[in-house]
């Protein structure tokens, strides 16, 4: 065998031993508005509604093994309650192929969700009830959801969508798009605040709140009517939407801001 068969069939070798892909599934038999709980140090997390009474989880490693020296997967259920930790084992040296580890949930399509990673994408589609979700670093996507929702991430984008009763959303760098649609109603104040990124709003035009829009280095756009309250200039904004309401609040340090109808 020649020198350069060899190579190819050592780095081929080398590929297919990175390749490989471990599971660990589990489903929870709960009732009614159950709380999901999901705590790891290194790994993206996807939330969907679905159909029945069960949480259905399950933990794919792709270029790790699971177990005691490798992913760690601790779950614990307390009658409606699930909670899940996924620890990654620091890694040293070179790899090859993809590596990464994902944790899939499936819930009923009303719950309370608990998600942290610190470092990794948040994903929730498809679900109503509470959610907290909180990342160090990593995007956050939130799709079709309909009730209380509170996010932060220390470094990604957020694309928000749904019918919110109450709204959070913070990111420390990165764009914020969020997509408030009708039936969405402030119970109490909202936040919607990056440090550096640009920020689009999209608003049902029956929405009613008292408006502050303020941006450190960026302009303003407003296509929506607003009561001015005082003077109004390139950066800051204070007014009343539909005769006002609860504050809602939509601020950058570094950038952009554009408020438009749903």
């Amino acid at each position: 065998m020649s020198k350069r068969s060899l190579v190819l069939l050592l780095c081929f070798s080398l590929l297919s031993l990175s390749a490989f892909a471990e599971e660990w599934s589990k489903s929870y038999p709960v009732g009614n508005n159950p709380s999901l709980r999901v705590d790891t140090n290194d790994a993206s997390i996807e939330v969907t509604g679905g159909a029945g009474n069960a949480i259905q989880a399950r933990v794919v490693a792709d270029g790790y093994k699971i177990g005691d020296r490798g992913v760690r997967v601790t779950e614990h259920q307390a009658g409606n309650s699930v909670e899940l930790q996924v620890h990654i084992p620091n890694s040293w040296g070179i790899h090859f192929g993809t590596r990464g580890v994902r944790v899939e949930v499936q819930v009923p399509q009303q719950a309370a969700l608990d998600l942290r990673s610190g470092d990794g994408n948040v994903s929730v589609r498809d679900v109503g009830g509470q959610a907290q979700l909180d990342t160090g670093d990593g995007h956050i996507s939130v799709q079709n959801f309909s009730g209380v929702l509170r996010g932060h991430t220390g470094d990604g984008h957020m694309n928000v969508d749904g019918v919110f009763t109450d709204l959070a959303l913070r990111s420390g760098d990165g764009h914020i798009d969020l997509t408030v649609r009708p039936g969405s109603k402030l119970n109490d104040g909202w936040l919607i605040h990056t440090s550096d990124g640009g920020v689009e709003v999209r608003l049902p035009q029956e929405i009613a709140a008292e408006l502050y829009v303020h941006t450190g280095d960026g302009h303003i756009q407003l296509d929506m009517p607003v009561m001015v309250s005082g003077s109004m200039d390139r950066s800051r904004i204070r007014g009343k939407l539909n005769g006002g309401g609860p504050l809602l609040e939509i601020s950058t340090g570094d950038g952009s801001i554009h408020i438009g109808k749903f």
